[in-house]
């Protein structure tokens, strides 16, 4: 009798060890990390979106040099406002849709690869898995699929 007890006991104790050990599996949580900045540096056509920024902001600033010298204070800085807001848009209106198609690849890989988090490589300090490579492909692979699509035949 007391060996079947004993028996029991070592089963549920051996029971509740297995028990925590998936549980504890379970809770740890495989972290991913992306050199954003490459990704963006990777992607098609960047350049030729970045130098439609930079021509934007020379824009305002040749219209803000040209325009500055008739206001006073007040209207040099409203129109300096009125130029960075215009530039921020077209900035934007620019760079959002490349921003999203960045972050769906990161959600995309992340999802393949069964990570729950993602964070930036610069805020990683140890361990994570690199995703950078991964990503980069994804979206090569999208936006080569979406300027094919839009080729005449």
């Amino acid at each position: 009798m007391k060996k079947q007890i004993m028996t029991f006991i070592l089963t549920i104790v051996m029971a509740l060890g297995v028990c925590g050990v998936a549980s504890a599996a379970e809770q740890s949580v495989l972290v991913g990390y992306v050199n954003v900045q490459q990704v963006f540096q990777s992607y098609p056509d960047i350049k030729t979106t970045m130098s439609a920024v930079d021509l934007e902001r020379q824009k305002a600033q040749q219209e803000f040099e040209s325009k500055a010298a008739s206001l006073d204070d007040s209207g040099k800085q409203a129109l300096g406002e009125k130029l960075s807001q215009q530039v921020a848009k077209r900035e934007q209106d620019l760079m959002g849709p490349i921003q999203k198609k960045v972050q769906k690849a990161i959600a995309t890989v992340a999802k393949r690869e069964g990570i729950n988090s993602v964070v930036d490589s610069s805020a990683m300090l140890y361990g994570g898995k690199d995703l950078t490579g991964d990503v980069i492909a994804a979206v090569v692979t999208v936006s080569y699929t979406h300027l094919r699509a839009h080729e005449t035949p």
